[in-house]
């Protein structure tokens, strides 16, 4: 974490938010698109088996053909390439999907503050930090648990002489993996409340007061100029 803050202390207030909130919400949108992969979503899948009469998509709780759909089920097989081992995995999705959640509402209130006071009075690193942790940990472990585990998949099919492909559910829980990652690096604005006291400054911020070099967030004091008449 100290590298974290050596490298926050060149980054401004409110830039520094933006890019958390942004991030975290692309990762917790990618990760409920994810978890509801097909069948839900048939054309957001891990693997996709062409062919002429329609595709065969394999999804976190399912899989879908034309003629039969599969929905609703955890850890489920299809022949010997799908096995439940796998498919339990993907459990880890919709747990992500909660403490994305959570990490992301300890970001919002920091979107609402335009003025250095009331930054002793929302946020709380603890709590961000808590959840970004785990989010992050459990996002690349169920992405890395899927790469490995849909490729195995994906060699059994081509072992049997059947055309498969990846699909895009593993590029897009890539992608999430990559911004929460991005997150963890980030850490909380260092000039946000972090939850136990308000030190430095007096008592105007957790480690000093936004505004200073930063534009985005600077607190606008009204001025009333007196013009004589003549």
């Amino acid at each position: 974490m100290a590298y974290a803050d050596r490298f926050n202390q060149g980054l401004p207030y409110g830039a520094h938010v933006i890019i958390l909130f942004t991030l975290v919400f692309a990762s917790l949108v990618l990760s409920i698109l994810v978890t509801f992969s097909s069948p839900f979503i048939s054309s957001i899948n891990f693997l996709c088996l062409p062919a002429i009469g329609g595709d065969t998509t394999f999804g976190a709780f399912g899989w879908c053909s034309p003629s039969f759909c599969l929905p609703n089920k955890v850890a489920y097989e299809f022949g010997t390439e799908v096995n439940r081992a796998l498919t339990g995995g993907m459990f880890l999705w919709p747990i992500a999907v909660i403490f994305l959640f959570f990490a992301f509402l300890s970001i919002l209130p920091l979107l609402f503050v335009h003025e250095s006071r009331a930054l002793r009075f929302v946020g709380n690193r603890t709590f961000f930090l808590a959840f970004e942790m785990l989010a992050t940990l459990i996002t690349v472990t169920a992405w890395l648990f899927s790469i490995y585990g849909w490729s195995i998949a994906h060699r059994a099919f081509q072992e049997a002489a059947t055309a498969v492909h990846l699909g895009p559910a593993i590029w897009m829980g890539l992608t999430a993996a990559i911004c929460m990652l991005i997150v963890f690096v980030l850490g909380w604005p260092r000039d946000a409340w972090d939850g136990v006291a308000t030190r430095a400054r007096g008592g105007a911020g957790a480690r000093g007061l936004p505004g200073q070099g930063d534009g985005y967030y600077h607190y606008k004091r009204t001025t009333r100029e007196v013009v004589p008449r003549y």
